[in-house]
């Protein structure tokens, strides 16, 4: 029998979700969103089989799952928490976990709760960004919370699985931040430092620098989220990041060719096995 999921909220990545699960009839997908239009457009797409506004729609499902801004997501978990039968998953796709966590032990679920943060996304907003393929071969991190026994971790590393993720299974919060800060997030800050070049020079922009910067054309408001919920280790992965780049520089100054060419063969080799 095919369990109940139910997505709260239908945005990117919750609405893609929702999508792989019901295109590949992996569950029963049911929806709650805080604004009636985006569930009644959810359904009009197909890709959940009841959507509404009401969070009680939680109470029905063999796995919950919290898909809303980290911001959102901690003013929801107090309410959504005691919804959550027993037997049943809580887990959420924030893009950081400390915060979280912590959340979900203080809101004392009835249920087993897995935190998750899905390592896929585009630069479209909203459903306009629903992708059924969205994390084919993406990993998929997993962070035992409490009451994840043993069923539950097998329960949600088969769902991820079975949308194409590929599961990661880690213990600590504070690891995962200061990682997704290291390799995620101060990646936008990067972009955003590239795109403050004085206008006149953007016109002759080729590749290499649209590729680099691809992540500004990210939601603010999705961005703003998840670099204010992590501000320390984001804080220590710029800072680390801003060395490496003082170091290329002084090479490059130098003209210290020998240095420069091991840092640039070490990068394309880590680089190719992607």
């Amino acid at each position: 029998m095919k369990p109940t999921v139910c997505v709260v909220g239908l945005g990117q990545i919750g609405g893609s979700l929702a999508a792989a699960l019901t295109r590949r009839r992996l569950a029963r997908v049911t929806g709650a969103t805080r604004r009636a239009e985006t569930a009644r457009r959810a359904r009009r797409m197909g890709i959940v089989a009841e959507a509404g506004t009401d969070l009680r729609a939680a109470a029905e499902a063999d796995v919950v799952v919290l898909a809303t801004p980290v911001r959102t997501l901690l003013r929801q978990i107090p309410l959504v928490a005691p919804l959550v039968r027993p037997g049943a998953v809580l887990t959420d796709v924030g893009s950081t976990k400390r915060e979280v966590l912590a959340a979900f032990r203080r809101s004392a679920p009835r249920a087993a709760v897995v935190g998750g943060h899905p390592m896929a996304g585009n630069e479209k907003a909203g459903l306009d960004g629903c992708d059924p393929d969205l994390f084919e071969d993406r990993p998929w991190v997993l962070i035992p919370g409490p009451r994840a026994d043993r069923r539950a971790r097998r329960l949600l590393e088969t769902l991820v699985a079975s949308v194409g993720a590929r599961p990661v299974w880690m213990d600590d919060p504070a690891r995962h931040d200061l990682t997704v800060a290291r390799i995620s997030h101060v990646p936008y800050l990067l972009a955003y430092a590239l795109m403050e070049q004085p206008g006149p020079e953007l016109r002759v922009a080729g590749n290499s620098f649209r590729d680099a910067t691809r992540v500004a054309q990210s939601d603010p408001d999705m961005v703003l989220d998840f670099l204010l919920t992590n501000r320390g280790p984001v804080a220590r992965a710029a800072g680390e990041l801003a060395a490496r780049l003082r170091a290329l520089a002084r090479l490059v100054e130098r003209g210290a060719e020998k240095g420069l060419r091991r840092r640039l063969e070490k990068a394309l080799e880590r680089r190719s096995g992607l």
